[in-house]
């Protein structure tokens, strides 16, 4: 079995191969909002690297957002057709749930990506344990940021340098997993194969003129 994860949900994107349950190799990038043209020659690059042809991925694990638009938009589409292409399974994960993952249980916290045009896509996850998908996350701005002196978490540490600002001396910023690994691991583990991949999509669309 051999997994891919895809994670384009914030600037910093990544992906993960997995052969039978054993990290092959996974590869993070600042990809700003230029994924659409950097994704597939960053598959091709860690497919060589592994000595893996993508015709050999049976299972696809995808970040679903929320996150930069055009980014989860991307890596869907990837995930969709790789799925299409090797007759392959396809799971679906919050990027938000994705940070929180290695913490539940353990604390309560907030897990915060970027929207863009200084929104946030915010969720606050309790200290018991939660199920993937049963945290509904919010749209906010950093003046609308309610931390509640929780530790926050964030997959781009960009994010935290901007919200920061806004937090209470209390409040502490906790380490994570690269996302992809993550979402590997919780995709080998804990999530069923699903057909209907929808993105989770928070904010409108940010164009860029770049």
């Amino acid at each position: 079995m051999i997994l891919l994860a895809i994670d384009t949900s914030s600037e910093l994107s990544g992906l993960a191969l997995y052969q039978d349950h054993t990290l092959r190799a996974q590869i993070q990038w600042a990809s700003a909002r230029r994924h659409s043209e950097q994704l597939l020659p960053q598959l091709n690059a860690l497919c060589d690297l592994t000595n893996i042809a993508a015709p050999d991925i049976t299972s696809v694990a995808v970040s679903l957002g929320p996150g930069s638009w055009s980014g989860v938009r991307v890596g869907i589409s990837m995930a969709k057709g790789l799925a299409l292409a090797n007759d392959a399974h396809i799971i679906g994960i919050s990027a938000l749930d994705v940070l929180a993952w290695p913490w539940r249980g353990v604390c309560a916290l907030t897990a915060c990506l970027a929207l863009g045009r200084g929104h946030y896509a915010v969720a606050h996850y309790p200290a018991t344990p939660w199920q993937l998908g049963s945290i509904s996350p919010l749209n906010l701005t950093v003046d609308q940021l309610i931390l509640h002196n929780h530790p926050v978490i964030c997959g781009d540490p960009t994010v935290w340098a901007q919200i920061q600002p806004y937090c209470t001396p209390a409040t502490t910023f906790l380490p994570t997993i690269p996302p992809p690994a993550l979402l590997a691991q919780i995709a080998l583990t804990q999530a069923p194969a699903t057909t209907i991949i929808e993105p989770l999509y928070l904010g409108d669309a940010v164009i860029s003129h770049q």
